[in-house]
C-alpha cells in the first residue's frame, strides 16, 4: 500500500483512527491545550502527531513497505497506533482535528471537510508501529514526510510520550 497526499497543516499534521477517535470523545471533552490535550490520544495509540514548524504544507506518503526506495529521509520518531476492525485512518490538519474533536465529539463522518478527505481504507487491524520519516527539499515550500506502518501483535513498549515530534 502506498497512499500519496498533500496537506496544509496549520502547524500540526495528525494521522488518526476514525473509530478510536469517536470512541474516545464519546464521553470526554476536547482539551484545547497543546500538546497536553492530545498527548492522551497519542499514548493510547489513537493518533500520531507531527509538529510541522519547518513548513505548513506537507507532501507525504503512507506506506506499509520497506523504506528501500526512499532516499534522503531521516527518521524523526516512532509511535504506536491501534487500528480497529474495519477502521480507517485519516490525515488531518490541526484545525480539522480540533473541529472534529471539539464540535463533533470525534465523529469524522459528521464533519464537513473544507478540502478533500484523505482517508486510508482496507488496512490491517491491530497494532502498528508508525515510523515518521521527513526531509526538506531546497527550493520547495513543501515538507516531505513518509509515514511507515509496521504491523505487530502488541504495542511496542515505549514510555508515555510527553511531546509531539517536530520538524
Amino acid at each position: 500500500m502506498v497512499i500519496d497526499f498533500e496537506k496544509e497543516t496549520e502547524g500540526v499534521l495528525v494521522l488518526c483512527s476514525k473509530i478510536g477517535l469517536k470512541k474516545y470523545f464519546a464521553d470526554k471533552e476536547f482539551d484545547y491545550n497543546f500538546p497536553e490535550g492530545i498527548l492522551p490520544l497519542v499514548n493510547l495509540g489513537i493518533i500520531v502527531g507531527l509538529v510541522t514548524e519547518s513548513g505548513d504544507e506537507v507532501k507525504g506518503k503512507i506506506i506499509d513497505e520497506a523504506m528501500n526506495e526512499y532516499k534522503g529521509y531521516r527518521l524523526l520518531g516512532q509511535q504506536n497506533l491501534f487500528i480497529e476492525e474495519e477502521d480507517e485512518l485519516y490525515v488531518l490538519s490541526h484545525s480539522e482535528f480540533t473541529q472534529i474533536c471539539s464540535s463533533n465529539k470525534g465523529d469524522i463522518d459528521s464533519f464537513s471537510f473544507w478540502n478533500d478527505k484523505i482517508a486510508v481504507k482496507g488496512i490491517k487491524a491491530g497494532w502498528a508501529i508508525v515510523f515518521t520519516h521527513v526531509k526538506m527539499r531546497k527550493n520547495s515550500s513543501f515538507m516531505r514526510t513518509i509515514t511507515q506502518l509496521i504491523y505487530t501483535k502488541q504495542p511496542f513498549p515505549y514510555g508515555e510520550i510527553d511531546h509531539i515530534p517536530a520538524f
